[in-house]
């Protein structure tokens, strides 16, 4: 451009680098790497040559920085991106703002999230951002206490609690006292201030996800209902996945209220959902799925049953003893068709809670279903699965259904042996003969057990989050939350000195 007689200016600086950015890749592409490196590189000698006749000059800007940054942290480069920022000024046009610190905290994430084989080297990678966070964050504060104009948007705490959200309890802690602080969601028992950031559905996305990976799921539903009295418009079905993963959480640490509760919450969504013509408010299949698994959790065979009804639009009356009535077949634009993770949670719902006569409805139902049916793989998403809710990379509450489709449906078929091995007395001489409906049954299980064997070499190779017991107890994780904000006020005070 120079060899021509143009001269580049802010706008034509922000141009380029802003197409560079939508590269997502620079494995290969080392030399317009450094091309890229180049043209930055003249934008801050325009900037020295421009503020040497006019420091107030509109061709002062960090938006070029602000870019950079963003291709620098694709690239791989995090540390250069630290020198990015610190090359800018602490003050005036060519300082950072709250779109320069966004993308620094989102490379931040990217950089703790970034794939590892060793778990340990991954850990340490996610402390590493954690804290760099918690530094950039104190710088933030530092310059809007000393005066300086910076916008603390949605956009900004949202990419502060993700980078947060990968490190240590202290870190958590940082970022639950900056959502008290700009959004107004308190503790319990915490004054929050007036909100100064809108809670934003992407918002929300992250501050759920916070706390279910600090191990807060009281303080998931605690937020939720909140934004259910205040802002019920914020809330979608990705939301409210979130606060479903946290009721199985509670109800795998000794919790047995929390089916009720997630069943409630369900027929919350589904009422909204009649009220807004918004797809992204009907629950979904994973959605159902996890109530499903808060019920088996909980031994709660009344609340799986309803809701199964509710997914499925079939009633629990038909598979009775003693119904009358054959229930019809699954169809309907509001019924979903339950697939192998929820009907292996129906199914140990029954058997956990030990009530034979809840055993044998189930039965009858995966009878009516049939085994082949469930165990299906599934081709693509469900109508209230596909283009809805408010999804972020790597916080989706209900993936693990999806992701995990190998062990759930060998979970499935075992479950279904055990039940109808429950049911259906073994062959002995001189034994009653098996009514038609337990021969149905048998052969139920001898469908399972041949997918089982026919899967034999397909085994699951590890185990879903959502089916991991947590490690401690409610009271451990209380007693752990108060010993780290102890010693987080102790190194405060001592800083103070």
């Amino acid at each position: 451009m120079k060899r021509r007689g143009f001269k580049p200016t802010l706008s034509t600086y922000s141009s380029l680098l802003g197409i560079f950015t939508k590269i997502e890749s620079w494995i290969t592409r080392g030399k317009l790497l450094q091309t890229v490196d180049k043209v930055y590189n003249q934008y801050v000698e325009y900037v020295a040559t421009v503020r040497a006749t006019n420091p107030q000059s509109p061709e002062i800007s960090p938006i070029p920085a602000t870019l950079y940054i963003a291709i620098l942290s694709r690239a791989g480069e995090h540390a250069r991106t630290f020198d990015v920022l610190n090359s800018l000024d602490q003050e005036g046009s060519f300082s950072a703002n709250h779109v320069t610190y966004t993308n620094m905290f989102r490379a931040m994430y990217r950089q703790g999230t970034a794939e590892e084989e060793d778990e340990l080297l991954a850990q340490k990678n996610r402390e590493r951002a954690a804290s760099d966070a918690r530094f950039v964050w104190r710088q933030v504060m530092k310059r809007i206490e000393g005066g300086t104009n910076i916008e603390v948007d949605a956009r900004l705490i949202s990419s502060v609690v993700q980078v947060l959200a990968l490190g240590r309890p202290a870190d958590h802690i940082v970022a639950f006292d900056i959502l008290r602080d700009y959004v107004g969601l308190a503790k319990p028992g915490e004054t929050a201030r007036p909100a100064q950031v809108e809670a934003t559905p992407p918002l929300v996305q992250d501050v759920l996800w916070l706390c279910n990976r600090a191990q807060k799921y009281r303080l998931c539903v605690h937020f939720v209902q909140q934004l259910m009295e205040r802002q019920p418009h914020v809330l979608d079905r990705g939301h409210i996945d979130h606060v479903l993963s946290a009721y199985g959480q509670l109800s795998a640490l000794g919790s047995f209220t929390e089916a009720a509760r997630a069943l409630q919450t369900l027929e919350w969504l589904l009422e909204r959902s009649l009220t807004a013509k918004d797809n992204r408010i009907r629950p979904g299949l994973a959605t159902y799925t996890l109530v499903l698994t808060v019920c088996w959790r909980a031994k709660d065979w009344e609340s799986a049953l309803r809701t199964f009804e509710l997914m499925t639009g079939l009633r629990g009356e038909a598979f009775v003893d003693g119904a009358t009535c054959k229930p019809p077949p699954l169809e309907g634009a509001r019924s979903i068709k339950p697939d192998a993770a929820a009907m292996s949670c129906l199914a140990r719902t029954a058997l956990e809670c030990g009530d034979r006569a809840a055993m044998r409805q189930c039965a009858r139902i995966i009878a009516h279903l049939g085994v082949t049916e469930i165990l299906e793989p599934r081709a693509a998403l469900e109508d209230g699965d596909r283009a809805g809710g408010t999804l972020r990379a790597g916080v989706s509450a209900g993936a693990s259904f999806t992701q995990e489709r190998t062990f759930y449906t060998h979970k499935a078929a075992r479950a279904v042996q055990e039940l109808v091995d429950v049911l259906v007395p073994k062959r002995t001489e001189g034994g009653r003969r098996l009514t038609a409906e337990e021969r149905e049954w048998v052969g139920v299980r001898s469908e399972a057990k041949t997918f089982l064997i026919e899967q034999r070499e397909h085994r699951p190779r590890g185990t879903p989050q959502l089916e991991e017991t947590p490690l401690g107890s409610a009271a451990g994780l209380a007693a752990m939350d108060s010993s780290v904000e102890w010693d987080r006020m102790h190194r405060e005070q001592k800083g103070a000195r």
